[in-house]
């Protein structure tokens, strides 16, 4: 009985041990080594970008949707009020499906979606109605493009403004939307969390002309007067800086410019960050910081150019033989209309063309063109990317009138021209 306990012992820890060994060799293999994600390693960034996108979209069609819903028929201050609340709300998993109702409107599907994220771009662009700061209008951002730096307003700090513009952003970028165009690069490094690329900043960077007006007196050759001292001392003062000498106005001059770049937007930066992670963005920029001029690009890299827009045009054909030779005379004047139209355009005349067209300003693969006899002014089927112009328009002179009128009307939502 002995012997015989012994010898199932002895077999148990054989298989045991073969067992670990090959755990231990299958962990010490090659083969058993994490391969690496493809988004690293794909050289074009955009691409990368994309590659990522999908990676954490994998499982969103098996969760249940994200709903936000904005009344069309209420003031511009309270449809803030419910972007505002949908971008606080914790514990949101915001690479759901997202579904976008507009109250007052009949219309469904993406293309109100891309209107969705148009509007919360534009307010990260050009500022809230809602008087958050006590100075009017609200603006989250100051500067000048592909200059543009975080507000310190004190307000919207206490009030975690730039986590929920972190959350915007990230669900834009996940959802293919517009990007947020012309922050600083100074921010990129921080943005990264990159500890070896130091933040190259400028004075373009600082969006306040009383520091603007001390660094410039520091970098010049000139002797400061009494006046020019005074100025620049209270600022270094008021900072806990020494005041200006003959032996430090270089080294004082960059730290002033450090500061008023830098180091007063610090904890807006963390806020943004912390958005950034909750839309499970910050990875992205986080292991590949190169991709954080993806997530945020130039503003002169968005420009639209004419070309740009009728390379992706699929324009009609007749459908027939039979078609009335006068319809078809009439069809071809109003889509050359519509050429001359995309040909003459600015870059923002185009880019609203195209927000009315599509629903945002964001190129899709195909921009379809349909004329149609029972129309009086350009209508747009977002969902579809197709724009339907009225056969009625007969000079470019009409042509442009109705076009405007019609692409004005996105500011009110969809068929309420």
């Amino acid at each position: 009985m002995a012997a015989t306990m012994s010898e199932d012992n002895a077999e148990r820890e054989e298989r045991a041990s073969t067992s670990l060994n090959a755990v231990f060799s299958a962990s010490t293999s090659p083969s058993a080594e994490p391969a690496i994600e493809e988004w690293k390693i794909e050289p074009d960034l955009e691409s990368a970008a994309r590659i990522y996108r999908r990676q954490i979209l994998k499982n969103a069609d098996d969760k249940p949707d994200l709903v936000v819903t904005l009344d069309l028929h209420s003031c511009e201050k309270d449809r803030e009020r419910e972007m505002l609340a949908f971008y606080k709300r914790p514990n949101v998993d915001w690479t759901s499906p997202l579904t976008v109702k507009l109250k007052g409107d009949a219309a469904l599907g993406d293309g109100v979606k891309r209107h969705f994220f148009t509007l919360i771009m534009e307010k990260l662009h050009h500022g809230f109605e809602l008087d958050i700061d006590n100075c009017g209008k609200t603006l989250l951002f100051n500067g000048e493009d592909d200059h543009k730096v975080p507000s310190t307003s004190r307000a919207l700090l206490d009030g975690d403004l730039f986590r929920v513009v972190g959350r915007m952003i990230g669900h834009t970028f996940i959802n293919e939307g517009p990007l947020y165009s012309g922050l600083s690069p100074a921010f990129f490094p921080l943005l990264s969390g990159s500890k070896d690329d130091t933040p190259l900043f400028e004075l373009k960077d600082c969006p306040d002309t009383d520091v603007i007006e001390v660094v410039s007196l520091l970098e010049s050759q000139n002797e400061l007067n009494q006046n020019e001292m005074d100025n620049i001392n209270n600022l270094a003062i008021n900072w806990d800086l020494p005041a200006v000498s003959n032996s430090n106005r270089r080294w004082l001059a960059e730290t002033i410019l450090h500061h008023g770049v830098i180091g007063r937007r610090e904890k807006q930066i963390s806020q943004l960050r912390r958005g950034l992670k909750d839309t499970g963005v910050l990875r992205m920029i986080k292991e590949r910081r190169s991709l954080t001029a993806v997530l945020f690009p130039r503003s002169s890299a968005l420009l639209m150019e004419p070309e740009m827009i009728l390379r992706k045009v699929i324009w009609p054909e007749p459908d027939s033989d039979d078609e009335a030779p006068l319809n078809l005379e009439q069809s071809c004047d109003v889509t050359a209309f519509l050429r001359e139209y995309i040909q003459t355009g600015s870059p923002a005349e185009l880019c609203e063309l195209l927000k009315f067209w599509t629903g945002w300003a964001v190129l899709p693969q195909h921009l379809y063109v349909e004329v149609s006899p029972d129309l009086s002014l350009p209508v747009a089927s977002t969902c579809l990317t197709t724009l339907k112009l009225p056969l009625r328009c007969r000079t470019f002179l009409a042509f442009t009138q109705a076009m405007r009128a019609a692409v004005s009307s996105t500011r009110f939502g969809f068929g309420l021209i």
